[in-house]
């Protein structure tokens, strides 16, 4: 017995539910409610379908710019992750190596998340604003740390705070 004829044994063909069906088919017949009988050949009354050619352009408006520069981020933190992989592997210090694959993960971290939201700037209150923060936020925290990560060198560590600050300020955006 297949679950849809077990639940079709359970709702009407056990007895209890026949005997229930029956009975109030015949108070209602006595009262003289009877159920209206549809036409079923007629047209008329299906609603008519038009098919509609909306662009995503015409929805989002303006500012589409977001969603391609959101794919734009969204490829290179994929060939960014798939680099560091790559290039990490062969580092021989294994605490400079762990360091620079940590640094490496919350770049491209930050990277695919923040290619996320960048899709999602066409939505925003404002989106130019809060979308070019979040550009160049993501630009300047996951750059730094992919070059922290690569080359070993902080000189340009106190350039991710900035685009720390950026990314917060861009999500802060969102809520005025």
């Amino acid at each position: 017995m297949s679950v849809s004829d077990t639940l079709q044994y359970l709702t009407l063909g056990n007895p209890i539910s026949r005997a229930l069906i029956s009975s109030s088919s015949s108070i209602f017949r006595s009262l003289g409610l009877r159920p209206k009988k549809l036409p079923v050949d007629d047209m008329s009354m299906q609603p008519q379908i038009q098919p509609v050619s909306i662009s995503m352009r015409s929805i989002i408006g303006n500012n589409y710019n977001f969603v391609r520069i959101a794919g734009l981020a969204g490829a290179s933190a994929i060939f960014m992750g798939a680099y560091c992989k790559y290039f990490l592997k062969d580092v021989l210090d294994p605490k400079e190596q762990l360091e620079s694959q940590a640094f490496a993960e919350v770049a491209n971290r930050i990277h695919f998340l923040h290619s996320f939201a960048l899709m999602c700037m066409p939505l925003a209150h404002y989106p130019v604003f809060t979308g070019v923060l979040m550009t160049m936020g993501t630009i300047l925290f996951s750059g730094c740390m992919y070059y922290r990560a690569l080359t070993g060198k902080r000189e340009l560590q106190h350039y991710a705070t900035i685009g720390g600050f950026c990314l917060i300020g861009a999500w802060l955006s969102l809520v005025v």
